[in-house]
């Protein structure tokens, strides 16, 4: 039913790399909806989980138990890629790690309930988190008013940000642990130069997007977005989107679920560069006229430069 908001009775912590004991917490629909580890368990997913109402773009439409107020694994598997580094890191990847902890500057499309954005803020970059305006106001301004409470930390790094709002997210944008952060509204479905400020155009070095479309129908409009943002902007950003394969059944023929060939298609015919920063395989629990199955898949990290 339209114009009811699920209720967000689920938290989703994380712990920050280099602060013992300290998580940052997010409520949610589902803490996570996949397992990354052997050890854990995945939620349980039914057919209404993997569609999204031919009204999700409605001007007011409320998402009303849709996927914007889960944890995906998409997520999860972005925030260990950008601030967990490893020593098998590639060297693209430790260069993109840095500036994560470095001020960078940043737009999260397709946010949800705030995970990835806010987290990136918390170990030292300037985000601006966005999603349609039902998950602003009813997940994200929860979560990060929630999460002022994580303090700087007294890294180098920290000492050398700014003190007072960039102003970029001013005048609304607050300290959440190392770095900044600002939530607005973005439609994908309308103009950018109708929903941002010039400036926050023009400072954007990268884009951050996780597991957005795994819908085809969402492909287009996301691209067309971020073809925009590398237009607008006077910082030559990459766009780093994490993916999850979800066409085990039907294969790269599906014709409802993206698939990672035709991702990768649609990324180089606008002519852009794409490279595979990470990946692991993910376990999925669904259930399907009352069967319980669990469905091994891959997720992928990828950076897309024009």
């Amino acid at each position: 039913m339209r114009g009811l908001i699920p209720p967000l009775f689920q938290v989703f912590r994380c712990n920050l790399p280099t602060r013992l004991n300290t998580n940052l917490e997010f409520y949610c629909r589902e803490p996570s909806c996949g397992a990354l580890d052997g050890k854990e368990n995945a939620a349980e997913l039914s057919e209404e989980d993997y569609m999204v109402d031919p009204n999700f773009f409605d001007e007011g439409y409320d998402l009303a138990g849709s996927t914007g107020f889960k944890v995906w694994t998409g997520s999860r598997l972005l925030i260990e890629t950008l601030g967990w580094p490893q020593n098998s890191d590639n060297q693209r990847l430790e260069e993109i790690q840095k500036c994560m902890c470095n001020g960078a500057r940043l737009i999260e499309l397709g946010a949800g309930v705030g995970v990835v954005g806010t987290y990136l803020s918390a170990i030292g970059s300037q985000v601006l988190i966005t999603d349609l305006s039902t998950l602003v106001e009813n997940a994200i301004d929860r979560n990060l008013i929630h999460n002022k409470k994580i303090t700087p930390s007294n890294s180098t790094a920290t000492a050398l940000s700014t003190e007072s709002v960039p102003s970029w997210l001013a005048p609304d944008g607050m300290r959440v642990g190392d770095g900044w952060v600002k939530a607005t509204p973005l439609d994908w479905t309308r103009p950018l130069d109708e929903q941002l400020t010039k400036e926050q155009c023009c400072s954007i070095e990268f884009i951050i997007a996780s597991d957005v479309v795994f819908l085809t129908s969402m492909l287009v409009a996301l691209l067309d977005t971020v073809e925009s943002i590398f237009n607008a902007s006077s910082n030559n950003p990459s766009f780093i989107l994490s993916f999850q394969r979800r066409d085990a059944q039907e294969g790269e023929e599906s014709l409802a679920f993206t698939t990672v060939r035709g991702v990768i298609a649609a990324i180089e015919e606008r002519g852009w560069r794409v490279e595979c920063l990470a990946w692991r395989p993910v376990t999925v629990r669904k259930e399907t006229n009352g069967i319980i199955t669990d469905d091994e898949s891959e997720v992928y990290v990828f950076d897309i430069k024009p």
